[in-house]
């Protein structure tokens, strides 16, 4: 589905904070010359500043207009969800190895959760058992790593939805597609039915009456580590850095730095007093 045009704008704002084209501290311009620069209507810009006052990577500061915030401290998980969101935005290494790094540290612990909650109530989660028997037949089938992932990335979501903690669904939810593109290029790399079979064994193991639960999430803690180590030096050959790879406002101007337009008008992007 087409995205609208405040999205479209929100989008290339997103995007040139994230590889630092605005920075922290930065004052936009007025609306009407914002407007003007970007070659869009000030309706559409205004709903776009509202999107980016909501994951508070901009706030507004009396006498001083619009300004940057850092998105490191200040924004949240929408903010990463939106990132992900930009297909014209190349991430850059950093971020999808300290996502790699997150994700790799949440699914023991979303696995000793859910198992707690399944002894607790004594039952089982057979949609888990489902998914993983549906992800192992089309892989014998030969179906493509980005269809297996999608499937993995499915069940991860499900064993998520098990542990009952709300904290851990609303993160698998804003990751989902950063971890279907990080699953679909470790599949690329590893022995698929090797993976599936560990896998499987993990899934027999945890549903005995009495597994030792330390033992088993060690165990597992220890395979994702040696599962996604490919993955990992993958990822290290790439760029560190993000990169816009084309504008997100499809308005024909292919503008990809706000700084570049305010030079081409002849001024420059002023840090409030506030901020020095």
């Amino acid at each position: 589905m087409a995205k609208t045009l405040p999205d479209q704008i929100a989008d290339l704002l997103i995007a040139l904070v994230f590889i630092g084209d605005l920075r922290a501290g930065d004052k936009l311009p007025p609306e009407r010359q914002l407007a003007q620069l970007l070659d869009v209507d000030r309706t559409s810009l205004r709903m776009a500043l509202r999107i980016l006052g909501r994951m508070q990577i901009l706030t507004s500061i009396q006498g001083s207009g619009i300004v940057i915030t850092d998105y490191r401290t200040a924004a949240g998980l929408d903010f990463l969800d939106n990132l992900y969101r930009i297909p014209e935005l190349e991430l850059g290494s950093e971020l999808l190895l300290a996502g790699l790094e997150l994700f790799n540290r949440a699914l023991p612990t979303a696995l000793r959760l859910a198992l707690e909650k399944r002894y607790q109530h004594d039952q089982d989660d057979e949609r888990i058992t489902a998914l993983a028997q549906q992800l192992f037949d089309q892989a014998e089938e030969g179906r493509p790593a980005s269809e297996l992932a999608r499937l993995e990335v499915a069940l991860i979501d499900q064993l998520m939805a098990a542990t009952g903690n709300q904290v851990l669904q609303a993160s698998a939810i804003s990751s989902h597609r950063i971890r279907i593109q990080l699953v679909t290029r470790m599949y690329e790399l590893i022995d698929v039915s090797a993976h599936l079979r560990r896998m499987m064994g993990f899934l027999l193991r945890s549903a005995s009456t009495a597994p030792d639960m330390d033992a088993l999430i060690d165990d597992y803690q220890h395979y994702i580590d040696e599962l996604t180590q490919p993955l990992r030096e993958d990822l290290l050959q790439r760029p560190t850095a993000p990169k816009l790879l084309s504008s997100p406002l499809q308005n024909g101007r292919q503008i990809m730095s706000l700084q570049a337009l305010l030079q081409s008008d002849g001024a420059t992007m002023p840090v409030p007093e506030s901020m020095r």
